[in-house]
């Protein structure tokens, strides 16, 4: 009787072993970007500013007017968000009396959230004019563009793109249809 020869199984990698060190790697990638906007972070010693040799400004008892602001305080107008978020693309209608934001309203449906033309809006999602300005200087932002057309108290849009190295925490904001409440009289 001869004996039975044995079969040999080539030995390949499974597909899931195989992916998992590319997986690992852009794992990591994926996280080298984020945090980056997170407050109490360490700063990045790469991107540091050196030291100025101008003395600080000495406090001032004066009330100080933001000469770039938007001078009405009554007003409504048309926002839209550009940002990864549900209400990216919906135009919102915002009302601001005293400079708050006192009511928000979609002025289409559509979007990430299904949103309803006329449906309430959070506050929270919304802000004044003053805070699009206040945008625009968003202190070590990457890349900051606006649009301020000349003789316009405000600017049509700004887009923000906090940091080079994370992804998709750009926003922006498109200002349209700008009404100012008239003065009580």
């Amino acid at each position: 009787m001869q004996p039975t020869a044995r079969r040999r199984r080539p030995m390949t990698m499974r597909p899931a072993r195989a992916a998992l060190p590319a997986l690992a790697a852009l794992a990591l990638l994926a996280l080298a970007g984020c945090g980056d906007s997170e407050p109490g972070l360490a700063p990045d010693p790469a991107s540091s500013t050196s030291p100025s040799d101008e003395p600080a400004a000495e406090p001032s008892d004066e009330p100080t007017q933001d000469p770039g602001g938007f001078a009405p305080t009554d007003y409504s107008y048309t926002l839209t968000l550009t940002c990864y978020c549900p209400d990216a693309g919906v135009p919102i209608r915002v009302t601001v009396a005293d400079d708050e934001v006192v009511s928000a309203t979609y002025a289409r449906g559509g979007g990430r959230s299904g949103a309803v033309a006329g449906d309430p809006v959070p506050l929270s999602r919304v802000v004044t004019i003053d805070e699009v300005i206040a945008a625009a200087e968003t202190p070590g932002a990457h890349r900051v563009e606006v649009d301020w057309p000349e003789g316009q108290d405000h600017p049509s849009s700004v887009a923000v793109d906090p940091s080079e190295r994370a992804v998709d925490e750009e926003f922006g904001y498109l200002v349209d249809d700008v009404e100012v409440a008239d003065a009580p009289q």
